[in-house]
């Protein structure tokens, strides 16, 4: 069992499904729906502050009661340390996060801080490892740069990639390729699907997911890129996702790889690991988008989807990850995120494991085990380069 550390400062993230009044130091305000982060510290009895914070059900004492008793913890941040004036600062850092919103005056009745308050109208996916791992992006790229093939960079046809993007969706990576084989043999251009028939598209494509879907939707997308775009693949991100069935993550990877230009492709593997790292704190794969849209460089985001996919299929795996083959060990924060999340659930019973620690078993959680030897990397999903 992790020893109980008894100081440090933490911030909690609340979820208010209802506008609520209430008196907070000597004056009425006004709470809208949404999501808070509150920064707090205890430099004694941490655990017994928190667990304190997670059964509050009406007003007690503090200002923050007046928020807990409205609203429901979805997460809980923590930062051991004896230096109170942390506090202020991890205040400040999360005022940075998108979309905060201070709430003046709340919980920094004792400092010059503006607010240890912030509201968001949609989840914040800000992390309290962000500004470590950011220090190590460059190593960590380099080392996987050496480890895996940035297929990004290949070169591509754009409408081939889209078609390619299309039919993948849904559907395991060497069905996708069989297909793409047998569709590219028969229709290359845009021209050629537009006339095409629906019917014939999806015998050819067959056993992809929602088969007769995509048939259809690639004789629409075709249409479109000739009339809207003179047969020509659009680059820009709003231009692609207004064609039939392509949404933002279709949209990222074919402006990176097939035009080479910053756009960031997030799917389950880029969410799961930019997670683990420390550098999102995000439930979904749009959020996670969002958020590295300011913790991730630009330099990074056309590299980020290739390498992570490559190393998420093999390294750092769902539910089995190899952390003692990685290259990247000692750079990110997944080892800390273990013992915070071993600290919580042995002395703070009740709080909500990380986002990308939900799914695993509580020993999977808090044990730091790894399983499984590194059999060989999987390819890559193919998109024809035509």
């Amino acid at each position: 069992m992790p020893a109980n550390r008894t100081a440090g400062v933490y911030v909690l993230l609340v979820r208010v499904n209802r506008s609520f009044r209430a008196g907070i130091g000597g004056r009425e305000m006004t709470f809208e729906n949404g999501w808070y982060a509150y920064t707090g510290r205890a430099m004694a009895g941490l655990a017994a502050r928190l667990a304190r914070h997670l059964r509050t059900s009406q007003f007690r004492h503090w200002h923050v009661d007046r928020l807990l008793a409205n609203g429901t913890v979805a997460d809980v941040q923590v930062r051991f340390t004896t230096d109170p004036t942390e506090e202020c600062r991890t205040a400040a850092e999360v005022g940075t996060w998108t979309g905060a919103r201070p709430v003046p005056g709340f919980g920094a009745s004792d400092c010059a801080c503006r607010s240890h308050l912030f509201r968001f109208v949609r989840r914040p996916a800000g992390s309290l490892h962000a500004g470590t791992v950011a220090a190590s992006l460059a190593e960590i790229f380099r080392c996987l740069n050496q480890r895996w093939d940035n297929h990004a960079l290949h070169d591509r046809d754009p409408f081939g990639t889209l078609v390619s993007c299309i039919l993948s969706l849904r559907t395991q990576d060497p069905v996708t390729h069989a297909a793409g084989q047998r569709l590219f043999a028969e229709l290359r251009t845009p021209q050629e699907f537009a006339a095409a028939n629906p019917e014939r598209i999806a015998e050819l494509i067959f056993p992809v997911g929602m088969f007769r879907q995509k048939s259809r939707r690639l004789v629409e997308i075709a249409r479109r890129i000739l009339d809207d775009f003179g047969g020509r693949v659009p680059a820009e991100i709003d231009a692609l996702v207004a064609l039939p069935g392509v949404g933002r993550k279709t949209a990222n990877l074919v402006r990176s790889f097939a035009f080479h230009l910053p756009a960031l492709c997030v799917d389950t593997h880029v969410h799961r690991i930019a997670n683990r790292w420390g550098l999102v704190r995000s439930a979904t794969p749009d959020q996670t988008e969002c958020e590295l849209r300011s913790a991730l460089p630009e330099t990074y985001w056309i590299a980020a989807n290739p390498l992570l996919v490559q190393h998420g299929q093999n390294i750092c795996r769902p539910l089995g990850p190899r952390c003692g083959e990685c290259p990247l060990v000692g750079l990110c924060d997944f080892g800390a995120l273990r013992q915070e999340q071993a600290w919580l659930e042995a002395f703070v019973p009740g709080a909500p494991p990380h986002p990308s620690l939900k799914h695993f078993t509580p020993e999977q959680r808090t044990s730091g085990r790894v399983s499984g030897r590194l059999s060989g990397p999987k390819p890559p999903s193919p998109f024809s380069p035509r």
